[in-house]
């Protein structure tokens, strides 16, 4: 009865797998390009500020929630240092809810 669904697994895995490799694409950042911070929720948008201004770069506009968008400075450092929990590429995050 469920042999059929056997002969399915691997073109639904390569979808899968397809799919998570075109998001991830879009979402990475890219060098040079502007980024959407995500901070840890309840961080208040002062302290976002002076993290990405730690780091290097340049603070732009505040996003929904706790986001950040930032741009590049000459000597950029890592965001995920300052406290950061995921940075993405803010052409490509756009359609998100940030």
């Amino acid at each position: 009865m469920y042999a059929h669904l056997k002969n399915l697994f691997p073109a639904l895995a390569l979808t899968l797998l397809g799919t998570a490799a075109i998001g991830w694409m879009a979402l990475a950042p890219k060098a040079g390009a502007n980024v959407a911070v995500l901070f840890p929720p309840g961080m208040e948008r002062t302290e976002m500020l002076l993290r990405v201004s730690q780091a290097g770069w340049l603070p732009v506009a505040y996003l929904n929630g706790n986001a950040m968008l930032a741009a590049p400075s000459e000597q950029p450092r890592s965001l995920l240092s300052e406290g950061a929990l995921l940075i993405l590429d803010a052409a490509g995050a756009r359609g998100c809810s940030l």
